[in-house]
């Protein structure tokens, strides 16, 4: 499990664009799923479809903040990991 985790993590360490592309699209995803929130609100009726739309646009929010927080860690946290292990 370790060893994995330090694989994966060298991975996206290592790969500052692919970080950045990773936050960029999780912001979006994370938009479009407040805009769903935002449309089911103010837009649509009060009724079932109504609230699975909601639910729709919070699952999707909430996977573009993950993804965001994925792409951010990439950059930043995971980045000095990768240079501290790179010396060892």
């Amino acid at each position: 499990m370790r060893n994995s985790l330090h694989k994966l993590a060298m991975k996206l360490g290592n790969n500052p664009k692919l970080a950045l592309m990773k936050m960029i699209q999780g912001g979006l995803m994370f938009v479009f799923g407040v805009l769903m929130l935002m449309v089911a609100d103010r837009v649509i009726e009060e009724s079932l479809i109504q609230e699975v739309i909601a639910l729709l646009g919070l699952i999707i929010a909430g996977c573009g903040l993950l993804w965001t927080l994925i792409g951010y860690l990439s950059m930043s946290v995971l980045r000095i990991y990768h240079m501290i292990k790179k010396k060892s």
